[in-house]
């Protein structure tokens, strides 16, 4: 890990050399304050004419500098000094690399090390990361990756959303089937595409597999992830469902997130906490626990605080959990901004549905009938402005609340 730091720099050495033109006896160079003639470090095998110098800077300390050379003949003559500007890049020599999940940062340089190879001088290395996901549950979840280098000087944090599923087949036939390695894993959001037709996952093994799935296409809100695998004979096995949330950058200011079910609220700040990524610019998301949920109908409640203390519900959604379905969306339903304007979404219904829009300060600024032959419905917002958006059923009973912030 303690590599030295190198500038090569193409110089012609005639300038540098003496009017004679002789070869130079000595060459010597410095950085920033002059040590004095015969003082500085000494470069060799340089003559009159092209060169391609190399200086250590393993010393320098991480910024701007000037780098100054010149030359003596074999009078004892020296030559003018001439300069460079140059930076020294503080991001050298990595020393630790580490990581967390789920928000349970412990504190610099006390997460999970990674074992590092043998560096060169080079900006930027490959690291396998090799992660210890045993401790963790079944479903989403988050890493977070920080470095630290020889300078002391600690990186952001990267910060990735990952699902953790159960490999294996699902045999058709009741006779036990011999653990092998998958055909294809796959997955999708909501809307089953199709056997075959699905995401694909790389490499899938029986066992526990980590991926790291990308969310930024995903529209922000309340989803079901469904997984399902192949094994080498072709043969599926079921649907696994999993409930999970994607929160958007638009809710950065967010500084702590929870969730419970149906009306067993427990009081804001100790319902089922989330742990929160470091970097809020990008949209993550977080797995729903839903062991030891019976099954039937059931309301998914999602809340997040302000840097200023205060809780909102961000969404409240309806769901059912069924032997044969596994989980489902009892209201399936899409709502998004699309500039300043919201644009609700849902397929065939058998009955009509009621939407109101309200403003945070409690104003109300659209009601409305969802007729249900109509799957789509626009309605013109305040620009910029955060409404809570809810969508009845009169005929069942059942909500679907989302807050949204329309896009700038």
């Amino acid at each position: 890990m303690n590599a030295l730091r190198h500038l090569s720099l193409a110089l012609a050495l005639g300038c540098l050399a003496t009017l004679a033109a002789q070869e130079p006896l000595r060459v010597e160079y410095f950085l920033d304050t002059d040590p004095g003639y015969g003082a500085g470090a000494v470069l060799t095998d340089v003559r009159v004419g092209p060169n391609t110098l190399t200086f250590d800077l393993s010393a320098a300390a991480a910024g701007a500098h000037v780098l100054y050379v010149r030359s003596q003949d074999s009078q004892g003559r020296w030559s003018p000094t001439m300069a460079r500007p140059l930076f020294v890049d503080s991001y050298q020599d990595i020393v630790r690399v580490e990581y967390y999940f789920d928000g349970d940062d412990p504190g610099r340089g006390k997460a999970t090390p990674v074992a590092l190879p043998e560096q060169s001088y080079k900006a930027h290395f490959e690291l396998p990361l090799a992660l210890d996901v045993s401790s963790l549950a079944l479903g989403g979840h988050t890493l977070s990756v920080r470095a630290l280098d020889r300078f002391d000087q600690w990186t952001d944090l990267v910060t990735r959303p990952f699902t953790i599923v159960e490999g294996g087949s699902g045999p058709i036939d009741p006779e036990p089937q011999v653990e092998a390695d998958l055909l294809r894993l796959e997955y999708f959001f909501d809307t089953d595409p199709g056997y075959g037709r699905a995401t694909p996952l790389a490499a899938p093994r029986t066992g526990a597999n980590a991926y790291v799935m990308d969310f930024t296409a995903v529209e922000p809100g309340a989803h079901i992830l469904g997984l399902r695998a192949a094994d080498l004979s072709g043969r599926w096995s079921a649907t696994v469902s999993r409930p999970l949330y994607v929160v958007p950058p638009a809710e950065g200011r967010i500084i702590a997130l929870e969730y419970f079910f149906d009306d067993n609220d427990p009081g804001e700040g100790r319902a089922v906490a989330v742990g929160l990524p470091a970097d809020s610019s990008q949209p993550f998301a977080f797995g729903v626990d839903v062991d030891g949920l019976a099954l039937g109908d059931h309301q998914l409640n999602v809340r997040g605080c302000d840097a200023d203390g205060r809780w909102s519900l961000l969404s409240s959604r309806p769901f059912s959990i069924s032997d044969a379905t596994g989980i489902v969306w009892t209201m399936p339903l899409s709502i998004r901004a699309e500039g300043s304007a919201m644009v609700l979404t849902s397929g065939a219904r058998t009955a009509d549905w009621h939407v109101e829009v309200v403003s945070l300060s409690g104003l109300r600024l659209h009601s409305c009938p969802w007729p249900a032959g109509q799957e789509r419905l626009a309605l013109r917002l305040p620009p910029h402005t955060a409404v809570i958006v809810r969508v009845a059923d009169p005929a069942s009973g059942r909500l679907t609340l989302r807050k949204l912030v329309p896009q700038k």
